[in-house]
C-alpha cells in the first residue's frame, strides 16, 4: 500500500478525486431530471407537484376554440390580431402560443407566457435558461384549423421550469456540498490531530513525560508527533539521569562525610590518651598514628571536594587497585583492635590452626584493594563497635585462609561483637554499612552482615592471589 507522506499531496489528490466524484454525482442527478419530474408529478408521493402536462385535452380545447377566430393576413393586421386575444387569454401564465402561416411559415400572431411580464421572474428565468441550456422549454407544433383556414400553431410550455430550476439548484447544492463535506472532513481530521498534538505538548510541559504520544500517520503531523515522542523519551531519560546523578552525588558526599568522622574520632581518642600520658612507652607510636589519621582525613576531604566540585556525579567514584600483602591488611586490623583496647574493649585475634590450609603463612597471599577504600571500610566497622558495642563482652577477629589458591580463592575475615542493650539510635540510616558493602563490591570482594538484638557480626571476603 502506497503511503503519502505530504499533506499537500494528500490535499491535491483529495481535491481531484472529490471534484471527479461531485461532477459524476451532478451529471447523474441532472441526467435523471425527467425521471425525477415524473416521480413528483405522476406518483402519489408526499412531495408530488401539481405541474400541468400538455396533453390531448389541451389540443382538443385549442382546436375547438380556433374555429371561432380568423387567421390574420400578416403580423401588421392589428385588428385581426386583436380579435385573437380571447383565444390567448385562455392560456395560463406558463404557456405561450405562436401562429404561423402553414404554407409560407410567416409569423402572424402570438403571445409570450404572462409570467415573462414579471421583471423578477424574467431575470430568474434568463439565468436559469442559460444554466440549464433551455431544457425547461417544451415546444410543441401542430397544424390547427381556424375559421378561415389552416395555420401552424407552436406552443411553448414552461411549466417544468417550476421544477427544473429548483432541481438544478438542488443538484448543484448537493454536488458542491459533497465536495465541501469531503474537504472539510479531511481538514477536520487534520485539525483534530493538531489539537491532540497540542494537548500532548501541554501535558509534556506540565511534567508528564511517561505517557507516549499517539501516532498520527506518516505525513508532516505524524513526523512531528514521532519526533516529539523521541524528544519526550530523551527528556525523560535526561531527567532520570540527572536525578540519579544528584542522588549518587548526595550518597557519595554522605558516605565520605560519614567516613570522615571515624578518623576524627580515632584521632581524638589518641590525643586524649597522649594528654593523660597513658602508656608513655607507646607515645611515639600514638603520635605516628595521629599523623596517619590526619593524612587519612586530608585524603578524604580532598576526595570529597574533588567529587563535589570537579567530577560528574553520574560517574562512579574512581578506585585505585594495588597489590596488598595480607600482613599489611592484618596490621590495619591490629591497629584498630589496639584502639578498641585503649577505648576499654576486650579484643581477641583468632587465626587458623596449622594444617587447615596448604598456605604456609599469611605472607604467601596477596590481595588487590584500594587502600583508601579499605581503610574507610575498617573505620566504618570499628566505628560501629565503638558506638554500639558492649565493653562487657570480647570483640573477636577471626581469619580463614583458602585451602588453595585458584580463581575462586577468597580470604575471609570475621569481626564479631556484642551489642549493648541501650545502644544509641545515632546513624540508624546505616550509611556506614551501605557504603562499606558497596566499596567491597567495587573492589571485587563481598561484605556480609549478620545481626541480632545482641550480636553483630560482619564477614569480609577478599579475592586472593599468589604473590
Amino acid at each position: 500500500m502506497i503511503k503519502i507522506r505530504h499533506i499537500r499531496t494528500k490535499l491535491l489528490l483529495l481535491l481531484f478525486a472529490s471534484a471527479l466524484l461531485c461532477l459524476g454525482l451532478f451529471h447523474t442527478l441532472w441526467a435523471n431530471k425527467w425521471y425525477v419530474l415524473h416521480l413528483v408529478t405522476e406518483t402519489n408521493l408526499p412531495i408530488s407537484l401539481p405541474i400541468p402536462q400538455l396533453d390531448e385535452n389541451f389540443w382538443t380545447m385549442l382546436g375547438t376554440e380556433a374555429l371561432y377566430y380568423d387567421i390574420p393576413d400578416s403580423e401588421a393586421d392589428t385588428e385581426a390580431v386583436k380579435k385573437l386575444q380571447p383565444l390567448f387569454d385562455q392560456l395560463d401564465d406558463y404557456t405561450g402560443l405562436a401562429i404561423y402561416g402553414m404554407e409560407d411559415g410567416i409569423y402572424r400572431a402570438g403571445q409570450y407566457p404572462r409570467c415573462m411580464d414579471k421583471e423578477q421572474f424574467q431575470s430568474f428565468f434568463d439565468i436559469g435558461y442559460r444554466l440549464t441550456d433551455g431544457v425547461m422549454e417544451q415546444q410543441y407544433e401542430r397544424n390547427t384549423k381556424f375559421k378561415n383556414g389552416y395555420a401552424t400553431v407552436i406552443v411553448n410550455f414552461y411549466h417544468s421550469s417550476v421544477f427544473i430550476f429548483p432541481y438544478f439548484l438542488f443538484s448543484l447544492f448537493v454536488s458542491v456540498g459533497l465536495f465541501l463535506l469531503i474537504l472539510l472532513f479531511f481538514i477536520n481530521r487534520k485539525m483534530k490531530q493538531v489539537v491532540l498534538l497540542k494537548q500532548e505538548i501541554l501535558r509534556m510541559s506540565a511534567g508528564d513525560l511517561s505517557t507516549p504520544l499517539v501516532s498520527s500517520g506518516v505525513d508532516e503531523i505524524g513526523v512531528l508527533s514521532r519526533e516529539l515522542d523521541h524528544l519526550r523519551l530523551t527528556l525523560d531519560q535526561n531527567i532520570r539521569q540527572e536525578q540519579e546523578a544528584h542522588q549518587s552525588n548526595r550518597e557519595l558526599i554522605a558516605a565520605l562525610s560519614h567516613d570522615l568522622r571515624t578518623p576524627l574520632t580515632v584521632l581524638h581518642g589518641y590525643l586524649d590518651i597522649l594528654q593523660l600520658n597513658r602508656n608513655p612507652e607507646m607515645q611515639s607510636t600514638y603520635v605516628d598514628r595521629c599523623l596517619q589519621k590526619t593524612d587519612d582525613i586530608r585524603r578524604l576531604t580532598d576526595r570529597m571536594f574533588e567529587y563535589a566540585l570537579v567530577y560528574d556525579a553520574s560517574e562512579p567514584e574512581q578506585i585505585r587497585m594495588i597489590s596488598f600483602s595480607l600482613s599489611r591488611l592484618l596490621e590495619l586490623f591490629r591497629e584498630q583492635m589496639d584502639f578498641l583496647e585503649l577505648a576499654g574493649f576486650h579484643t581477641e585475634l583468632h587465626f587458623p590452626d596449622a594444617g587447615t590450609s596448604d598456605i604456609a603463612s599469611p605472607d604467601a597471599l596477596t590481595i588487590r584493594v584500594d587502600t583508601e577504600l579499605c581503610k574507610r571500610i575498617l573505620n566504618n566497622l570499628f566505628s560501629n563497635i565503638l558506638k554500639y558495642g558492649s565493653k562487657q563482652e570480647t570483640v573477636t577477629l577471626s581469619m580463614q585462609l583458602p585451602p588453595e589458591i585458584n580463581k575462586d580463592a577468597a580470604l575471609c575475615l570475621a569481626l564479631k561483637n556484642t551489642v549493648k542493650p541501650e545502644h544509641s539510635a545515632v546513624e540508624s540510616n546505616r550509611i556506614g554499612l551501605k557504603s562499606s558493602t558497596r566499596n567491597m563490591e567495587r573492589m571485587g570482594g563481598k561484605l556480609v552482615v549478620f545481626q541480632t538484638d545482641t550480636l553483630f557480626e560482619v564477614t569480609l571476603s577478599f579475592p586472593v592471589t599468589a604473590p
